[in-house]
């Protein structure tokens, strides 16, 4: 199993540090500022979107938690999930203590949602609009790549084993995952993403030019994982 570590502002897994606070208001493809506060877990200012419809390739895949040495403090506050009601996945709050219970039982699974640093540079170089926000915000400035979601096991195997997902988002902006054959009618599963992320992992972005005004492609992503500073 790879190298998982769980605290209530970082989640470790395959090596990487995953950020948890903000974790809500990420998305795939979420854009916005790094922030570093001195008092408090640095997070992703989240200011808009690179259009989803932009976004080629995305794969997600379930994560098996180690929960023999799982504890309540390692949840910290409530999380959201993706849970079953009537048969249609909603999203549903869960306490730090029913949180516990559901993850440590496997009740609840965490589900990545992950796109390659090439597929995502693609994405946003073909967001004229994005590119140029991406470039007022200058060093802080940071795309989501990889969110993790918890929800619920059965729901969760809907979207192992590297499947592919389709991306959509409304008038509402409210963004949302498809997986299986007929992704866009009744044949596929559909959970939303917006509002339930659980841990997030950030791009840094190298320039086709050192200068913010000679700017005007991105030439490369970088991870960015979370860390103390």
């Amino acid at each position: 199993m790879p190298n998982i570590d769980l605290k209530p502002n970082h989640f470790t897994f395959g090596g990487k540090a995953y950020f948890r606070a903000n974790a809500e208001d990420v998305v795939p493809g979420s854009i916005g500022e790094k922030r570093t506060p001195l008092t408090k877990e640095n997070y992703l200012e989240v200011k808009d979107l690179i259009p989803v419809n932009k976004i080629d390739v995305i794969k997600s895949s379930v994560i098996e938690l180690d929960t023999s040495t799982l504890s309540k403090t390692d949840i910290g506050a409530n999380i959201k999930a993706i849970v079953p009601v009537s048969g249609v996945p909603v999203p549903a709050t869960l306490g730090a203590d029913d949180a516990f219970k559901k993850l440590k039982s496997s009740e609840i699974k965490l589900v990545k949602f992950s796109v390659m640093n090439n597929d995502m540079m693609k994405a946003a170089n073909n967001s004229p609009d994005k590119i140029q926000s991406l470039i007022n915000w200058g060093n802080d400035a940071r795309i989501a790549i990889e969110v993790f979601m918890a929800m619920d096991a059965t729901l969760a195997t809907k979207f192992a084993n590297n499947a592919s997902v389709t991306l959509s988002a409304g008038v509402d902006k409210v963004v949302k995952a498809t997986v299986g054959v007929g992704a866009s009618s009744s044949g596929g599963t559909t959970v939303q993403l917006s509002n339930i992320g659980f841990a997030y992992l950030l791009a840094k972005i190298d320039w086709d030019a050192h200068e913010k005004k000679n700017q005007t492609r991105i030439v490369d992503l970088d991870d960015d994982q979370w860390s103390f500073s």
